[in-house]
């Protein structure tokens, strides 16, 4: 069961390193279920440190200090569940009255901090000798310490409750007009099991701390092996695990599963909108939106412009615009950027007398000189200076 725990504890954290850092800035809701998984796995790591480590130190740090952070996996999963059923991960500023349980607990457990760590960490080894002296302890400021163990849990139901009220109010506009009705049916299909599955864990840990609470004498081992402690693990196990499995919950906008078509685009305008035109992807409508902005703006000739620019002017997700470029444009960002530089450039050489090959790659939309030539090289097949003497011989 230790080995169990550990195990589930780095899981976790793998999978909630991997959702921070490889999906933020795809799909920026995916950052509220990695901290419910980075809470998660600091709660096996109390639950280890309390009943299956003999370390005080590693007690003082999960069990004291951490306190007030297990009470943020209400907030974020109310918040992942917020923007991916509106497909919006805006926070407003009423958002932050969420945090006021952590700003509590926060409180509550201040004094901890200013207590000598001699005398903290000889606490910690009274409470590895018998965990029951929980029971009769109280650090905190503002309430009891021993609300704690029951105070996460009823917290956690509270938020499922509101969850699921908000589901029921929003669940029929997710992705409207976005997605296929398949992948629409995934995405329920994954609220509606995470939902369940941290109900079941949640009422699994209030039972137990009950259990705890009430029993005049509890053995450590009987904490570790009890049924509701094996269906709250098991229950948190299967959140990383089903993100595994099934990764196209991360996205929203689903990952196709059809190898995506090379498509050479020449800046032919009218047979880039030929082409997105004859779609009958839900995202359509999106593509040429992108395309007109790009085009008649010509946000592409500021040197900075990039995806994270073009979500910010068009208010679109940024992962409905890498869609719409690999499975609707069928060209990469950067390639029809590149492309319609070049292009500019190519009038601007051609209408020019005298030439200032600096003030030209400026006026394109390229910092430097040399990231012009490079980028006219591999679009063009030669260089500046080249297609400038191929333009005099005509």
């Amino acid at each position: 069961m230790d080995g169990m725990l550990i195990f589930l504890v780095l899981f976790k954290l793998v999978v909630s390193l991997v959702l921070a850092v490889f999906n933020f800035r795809v799909n920026r809701n995916t950052i509220y279920l990695s901290g419910v998984l980075v809470v998660i796995a600091l709660f096996g790591l109390l639950h280890y440190s309390l009943f299956a480590s003999d370390s005080p130190t590693m007690l003082v740090f999960m069990g004291i200090y951490s306190i007030p952070t297990y009470y943020l996996v209400g907030p974020f999963l109310y918040f992942y569940f917020r923007s991916t059923l509106l497909d919006n991960s805006k926070i407003y500023r009423s958002d932050y009255l969420h945090y006021l349980p952590f700003l509590i607990a926060l409180i509550n457990v201040f004094p901890s901090f200013l207590h000598p760590w001699k005398e903290t960490l000889e606490l910690a080894n009274q409470i590895l000798a018998d965990p029951n002296y929980l029971k009769t302890l109280n650090l905190g400021w503002i309430y009891p310490s021993t609300f704690n163990m029951i105070g996460r849990p009823i917290f956690m139901l509270i938020y499922i409750g509101l969850i699921f009220k908000m589901y029921r109010e929003h669940s029929n506009e997710l992705y409207r007009n976005a997605l296929p009705d398949s992948h629409r049916i995934l995405m329920k299909k994954w609220l509606i099991l995470l939902l369940i599955v941290v109900t079941f864990a949640a009422l699994s840990y209030l039972a137990g701390a009950l259990v705890f609470m009430n029993t005049p004498h509890v053995p450590k081992q009987t904490v570790m092996h009890s049924p509701l402690t094996l269906i709250v693990m098991i229950s948190f196990l299967m959140i990383p695990l089903l993100i595994v499995i099934f990764p196209q919950v991360l996205y929203g906008i689903p990952i196709v599963k059809k190898k995506r078509k090379s498509f050479d685009h020449f800046l032919n305008a009218s047979e880039i909108y030929k082409y997105v035109n004859k779609s009958d992807d839900p995202l359509r409508e999106d593509a040429l939106r992108i395309l007109d902005s790009i085009h008649e703006e010509k946000w592409y000739l500021d040197p900075e412009f990039n995806v994270d620019i073009l979500a910010s002017k068009l208010d679109l997700p940024k992962h409905h615009i890498y869609y719409c470029f690999n499975y609707i444009i069928k060209s990469k960002f950067t390639t029809l950027r590149s492309q319609l530089r070049i292009e500019y450039a190519k009038n601007l050489l051609k209408s020019e007398e005298e030439l200032d090959i600096e003030l030209i790659a400026l006026q394109s939309g390229y910092s430097s000189v040399q990231s012009f030539n490079r980028a006219f090289v591999e679009d063009e097949g030669l260089n500046v200076f080249e297609y400038i003497n191929k333009i005099k011989r005509k």
